[in-house]
């Protein structure tokens, strides 16, 4: 059996719990060590990883602002070389001390992706390439993505995803159409990697965030070229049914807490905005449904319900008076709060 990864933490509260087990003689000194050995704790963000990685930002920028004060200086072939040379260099340096120094190493890797970035920028102004801003990030996302997988680096594939969220949305100012290069090839294989990796939290967050932005993405160019009226209405409908089963779907348990939260904002979201297309009869019924989750022990959906009470507060601004309004806002949230505590007294589950 494969050792479980915990935090620092949690192994903490678990050897002071076995601790007390072998006091109280339910469990010998040999069984608490075994069930110890059981666990691996993860690696947190140390002092030192934080000031490499400072450093590995300010080596990158530095390199970069000096290149950049003396471009015009330097023939062509020497700004290319001098890229080419810095690219290489960190990197080179980074393999080469990653087994006696792996956070050093890792901190030139990250410094060899910011340089690898911005040598994109200017190898297109060296050599006058005419592309679009928002494909000079895809190819950064291609370089960051190999880096992160051959390094198994987490926060290299955040930033790829930082990097492909800039590509999907910038096409939308520059008359492209990037959805079906996102839906056909990265967003599979930054599924793929999802899954290698374990369903790290902040990278499913990030990865499912990326995959219902370009479905959004689609939906706004496709519908009203499909013809059909109230185009706005239609796309913020089709994205409330999504939330909505992303929010019940069944899926993986690593991936079903995060999953079914953006399912309950993406639906929260587009029902806001629906309620200025929509009668009376839209908000009371979702609002019958959002008390519903909330019995179910949803905490989202009380930040979702503060979120309508608001939109409506707005609305009603000129003949509602303010206080009136924080009273009943104050009375549901403790009514809530009340309603969960003796839930939880009772043994219920809160859902997120």
């Amino acid at each position: 059996m494969a050792n479980k990864e915990i935090t620092k933490k949690q192994f903490e509260f678990l050897e002071h719990e076995f601790n007390y087990l072998e006091k109280e003689g339910v469990i010998s000194q040999q069984e608490k060590v075994r069930m110890l050995g059981s666990y691996d704790v993860k690696g947190n963000l140390s002092f030192i990883t934080i000031l490499l990685s400072i450093g590995a930002l300010l080596l990158g920028l530095g390199v970069l602002t000096f290149v950049a004060s003396n471009w015009i200086y330097l023939s062509k072939a020497v700004k290319f070389l001098l890229i080419i040379a810095c690219l290489i260099g960190v990197n080179f340096a980074g393999v080469k001390v990653q087994v006696r120094f792996p956070k050093t190493s890792r901190s030139l890797h990250y410094a060899g992706i910011l340089i690898f970035g911005a040598g994109i920028f200017l190898i297109e102004q060296m050599f006058n390439i005419s592309i679009n801003f928002n494909s000079s990030f895809l190819l950064w996302a291609i370089g960051t993505v190999l880096i992160g997988y051959y390094l198994k680096d987490v926060f290299i594939l955040l930033f790829t995803s930082f990097l492909l969220f800039i590509y999907i949305n910038g096409s939308i100012f520059v008359d492209e159409t990037s959805y079906p290069l996102a839906i056909l090839v990265f967003l599979p294989a930054l599924y793929i990697l999802l899954k290698k990796f374990d369903y790290p939290k902040y990278l499913t967050f990030f990865i499912n965030a990326l995959a219902i932005n370009t479905i959004a993405l689609f939906l706004m160019e496709f519908v009203p070229k499909a013809g059909f009226e109230n185009s706005n209405t239609i796309v913020l409908s089709i994205l409330f049914v999504l939330g909505i089963v992303l929010a019940y779907i069944p899926v993986r348990a690593k991936l079903q807490n995060i999953t079914h939260i953006q399912g309950h904002i993406l639906h929260g979201i587009t029902a806001l905005f629906l309620t200025f297309d929509f009668s009376i009869w839209f908000p009371l019924a979702y609002f019958v449904f959002l008390l519903y989750l909330i019995l179910k022990g949803s905490l989202t959906s009380i930040v979702i319900i503060c979120a309508l009470i608001f939109r409506y507060y707005i609305y009603s601004f000129d003949f509602l008076p303010k206080s009136l309004t924080f009273i009943i806002g104050g009375i549901m949230l403790i009514g809530f709060g009340f309603f969960f505590e003796n839930q939880r007294k009772k043994g219920g589950e809160l859902n997120e």
